[in-house]
C-alpha cells in the first residue's frame, strides 16, 4: 500500500522518482543524509522526530505480535510473558527500539520483514511483531492464507503511534517538501489515497 500511495504523490506533484528496497538500517541513514530522499513506512517515534521532515500519514496501522497458527503453547496476557520467547525482528526499525528499551534479550536481527515471515514460518523463532497490514501482505505475497497461518497473540501498544508516515531528508528543498507535502493532501482531497486504503483492506 505505502508504494501505491507514494506513487500516486509523486504523480499528483509532477514529479519523477525511482522506488528501491534497501535494509532497514541503511533506508533510515540514507533518509537522513542524501538529498531528495523519501523514506516509508516509517513508524514516528521520539527518537526520530527531529532526524526527518514528517510529510504525514500514509498508512493507519495497528501493531501486533504474530505467532504459527498451530502454537497453542504460547500464551502472553501482557507485554512482559513475552520475553521467555524467541522473536524475529528487523535490525534498527521502530519495533527493535521498542524491544531493546523494554530490556528483551531473545532477539533475532534480519534486514527485511519478509526474512522473517520465512524464518516464523520455518519455525527458526516463535514471535513475529509487527504490523497487520505488514504481515497480511507477507503472507499473501509468498502464497500463504493468513488466518490459516498466524495468529495475533498480542497487541502491541507504547510504542508508535499507531500511523505509518512517509517522511523526506530535511536538506531537500523547502520547495520539494513543500510540493510533496501538498500532494499528499490533495489525493486525500480527491480520493485518490482512500481507493488505494480500499485495495489493500
Amino acid at each position: 500500500m505505502g508504494t501505491d500511495v507514494v506513487v500516486a504523490i509523486l504523480k499528483e506533484a509532477n514529479l519523477k522518482g525511482t522506488i528501491n528496497i534497501y535494509p532497514w538500517a541503511r533506508a533510515l541513514t540514507m533518509a537522513q543524509q542524501q538529498e531528495n530522499t523519501l523514506i516509508y513506512c516509517i513508524s514516528r517515534t521520539k527518537k526520530r522526530e527531529n532526524l526527518y521532515t514528517w510529510v504525514g500519514v500514509i498508512a493507519p496501522i495497528d501493531f501486533y505480535i504474530y505467532s504459527l497458527k498451530n502454537r497453542m503453547d504460547i500464551q502472553i496476557n501482557k507485554l512482559e510473558d513475552a520475553k521467555k520467547y524467541s522473536i524475529g525482528i528487523v535490525r534498527d526499525d521502530a519495533l527493535d527500539e521498542f524491544f531493546v528499551s523494554n530490556k528483551f534479550q531473545r532477539l533475532q536481527r534480519v534486514s527485511l520483514n519478509e526474512i522473517n515471515m520465512k524464518k516464523l514460518i520455518l519455525k527458526r523463532f516463535d514471535l513475529w511483531p509487527i504490523s497487520e497490514f505488514t504481515a497480511n501482505y507477507l503472507l499473501k505475497k509468498n502464497g500463504y492464507n493468513p488466518p490459516k497461518t498466524v495468529k495475533k497473540v498480542f497487541h502491541i501498544e507504547g510504542f508508535a503511534d499507531g500511523d505509518q508516515y512517509l517522511a523526506i531528508s530535511k536538506i531537500t528543498s523547502k520547495e520539494i517538501k513543500d510540493q510533496i507535502r501538498n500532494a499528499l493532501k490533495r489525493i486525500k482531497q480527491k480520493g485518490i489515497y482512500q481507493e488505494i486504503l480500499l485495495k489493500y483492506q
